[in-house]
């Protein structure tokens, strides 16, 4: 039970983590908010980050399921919002992402683009490494035209520590195929991803 092997260990590492702070003053042993805090952080990290094995099987039962196309213009999933882990801390990342590819032969169920931009988000991944890795896969796993990726990334590692910069936001891009030969469609691409967010009643 690899799963449960994992949470044992995270149960240990923050249960050590609750006895740091008592170094530092905080009544980790006393005070009964902290009672079952490193179990409840254990379950909260196995959330936050998915076995390797798990997404790619994930990523593949999302994609073995398409449909004919007949449509060869650009399907964007806009401004989806989705939480990733920084490798660098393990400190929250709060991700907007806008991905879009332009179909060949097959298209993707439109729901199935949002789960496969929170399925890949939720790893200690840079997020360059992201940008590029959800382009490639929206370009070579689909056999597309092209696919375009753009991500603002607001890093808790930067807002609550360090220079709190919790007005900045990292922004990273991606191309393939027709977007980087065509500049006008890597041009339609971002304006429609960095246009204000249509507000629903």
């Amino acid at each position: 039970m690899p799963q449960q092997k994992t949470y044992e260990k995270l149960v240990a590492a923050y249960t050590q983590v609750l006895d740091a702070y008592a170094d530092m003053g905080y009544p980790t042993k006393d005070d009964d908010n902290f009672r079952e805090t490193a179990e409840r952080a254990a379950k909260a990290s196995q959330e936050m980050v998915r076995p390797v094995a798990e997404i790619e099987q994930e990523v593949n039962d999302l994609l073995a399921k398409t449909f004919p196309a007949r449509y060869d213009q650009m399907v964007i999933s806009k401004h989806n919002i989705c939480f990733g882990l920084c490798p660098h801390h393990l400190l929250p990342v709060v991700y907007r992402v806008s991905a879009a590819y332009i179909p060949k032969d097959r298209v993707v169920g439109i729901s199935k683009l949002s789960r496969l931009i929170r399925l890949l988000a939720r790893r200690p991944v840079l997020q360059e490494d992201l940008t590029h890795e959800l382009a490639e896969l929206l370009f070579s796993r689909l056999d597309s035209k092209g696919a375009a990726v753009y991500i603002e990334g607001l890093h808790m590692c930067m807002a609550a520590r360090g220079v709190e910069a919790h007005e900045a936001r990292l922004v990273t891009s991606a191309v393939r195929g027709v977007f980087t030969e065509q500049l006008s469609t890597r041009q339609e691409f971002l304006d429609l991803v960095t246009a204000a967010p249509l507000q629903l009643l």
